[in-house]
């Protein structure tokens, strides 16, 4: 990596910082803001099932494995790939395997982006099905179940974990970057790889609290030596010309890009036609064919699971394993590593797995889990203790990801960065 990518001074570098307060303004920032709005069609389907194809040498008892996301509705384009991921790591389990004998199946649901079907879809899984767990692929909606789940004794297993419920609630197991320490991680990367000087937040007015993260992130940004503005961007609006205007005259030399991705390949290229083109920040989950489409495109932003073109041994694992069993193409960023991570961390768990497990081993299997990374698969080393939620904060590391001549790049490779490190 050259040293405009690897950033600033060392004081910068130690003035990263973690903030539980910040919670609520990451939850609409990355959770509300920065999915992609496509059509219900766009959807892989619900009730597709994984694992049942290549389990029939394995002796054990089947073990069901509950996943839910958001395969159609709003947020879908950064959530669709957990219809791909989910069965094709239940093919990859049981071909080398399976759980410790046992043959796993998955079994995933779509929430569509209603609360209402997000419901029904826990109850088919925990009530019909009776999965041992639930992975949540994407958790746009995990607070519309998570509560009768938890209730049944079934454990609840990120995925992206943006709702505030995964640092609450014990029997909820986060496996990426917490929330409390995501909107710091953004500032982070604008400095250490985009060599900002000026960040802009540019968050949707469509949701009003999107707005709520400006206050902590300006107070963030001015602990790194950064300056500091924001703006409200429409993701409806034909034109940001005017906006792209305001941030020139501004000297604003990295703008993230906190609202949908469609709107997002828009803003860019409506500032470019203005010969306004400074380095650009998005997230893992944003990343898709509309921004990599954009010509003369400089992006960075955190990862809260593996980029899929680091180069770590498990991540090789994770895209020879899609070579071989994904039944279509969509299995790169949106949520695709969280999916994959969530069901390796169960994995894991359930190495030991005994012959008729039931939630509460499961439950009692996460618990045992101790300063692991899934060699390497996590940013973070995470520690579960029993009857206790993880904190925020408490998961402060993060991979870099970023878009470099049309391609997805992962900055730092397979190392992670850690706020206050």
């Amino acid at each position: 990596m050259d040293s405009k990518m690897r950033g600033t001074t060392t004081k910068r570098r130690r003035a990263l910082v973690r903030s539980a307060g910040i919670a609520a303004a990451v939850v609409a920032l990355l959770a509300g803001c920065s999915g992609n709005g496509v059509s219900d069609d766009d959807s892989n389907g619900s009730g597709s099932t994984g694992g049942s194809g290549s389990s029939a040498s394995l002796p054990g008892n089947p073990i069901k494995i509950g996943v839910i996301g958001s395969l159609s509705g709003a947020q879908a384009s950064s959530s669709v790939q957990v219809g791909t991921v989910a069965p094709a790591w239940a093919d990859w389990v049981n071909a080398n395997g399976g759980l410790n004998g046992h043959p796993v199946q998955v079994i995933v649901e779509d929430d569509g982006g209603d609360p209402a079907k997000a419901q029904a879809a826990e109850k088919k899984l925990v009530d019909d099905e009776q999965v041992v767990a639930l992975v949540v692929g994407s958790d746009n909606l995990v607070t519309a179940f998570d509560t009768d789940a938890l209730a049944k004794g079934v454990p609840v297993v990120s995925g992206t974990a943006n709702s505030a419920d995964w640092y609450t609630k014990p029997g909820m197991f986060p496996t990426g970057t917490d929330i409390g320490s995501g909107i710091v991680a953004q500032m982070a990367v604008a400095a250490q790889f985009g060599n900002a000087t000026k960040f802009a937040n540019l968050y949707c007015s469509e949701v009003a609290a999107c707005a709520s993260a400006v206050d902590p992130q300006k107070e963030a940004a001015s602990s790194m030596g950064l300056d500091f503005t924001s703006l409200a961007v429409s993701s409806t609006a034909t034109s940001y010309t005017a906006e792209c205007l305001q941030l020139q005259q501004e000297g604003v030399d990295y703008a993230q890009l906190n609202f949908t991705t469609a709107a997002a390949a828009k803003f860019v290229q409506d500032c470019q036609a203005q010969n306004y083109n400074p380095t650009w920040g998005s997230s893992a989950q944003a990343i898709g064919p509309e921004l990599l489409a954009v010509s003369d495109l400089t992006l960075f932003g955190p990862a809260f699971a593996f980029p899929s073109v680091s180069d770590a041994a498990p991540v090789a694992t994770f895209t020879e394993a899609m070579d071989k069993y994904a039944k279509d193409d969509q299995w790169k960023e949106g949520a695709a590593s969280f999916t994959w991570d969530g069901l390796e961390m169960l994995r894991k768990a359930l190495a030991t797995v005994g012959d008729d497990p039931k939630p509460a081993d499961v439950l009692a299997a996460l618990y045992t889990v101790k300063g692991d990374d899934l060699d390497g698969l996590l940013a973070n080393k995470v520690t579960f203790t029993t009857g206790q939620p993880n904190a925020f904060g408490s998961q402060p590391c993060f991979f870099v990801i970023g878009i470099k001549d049309g391609k997805t790049v992962a900055p730092n490779g397979a190392d992670p960065v850690c706020l206050g490190a």
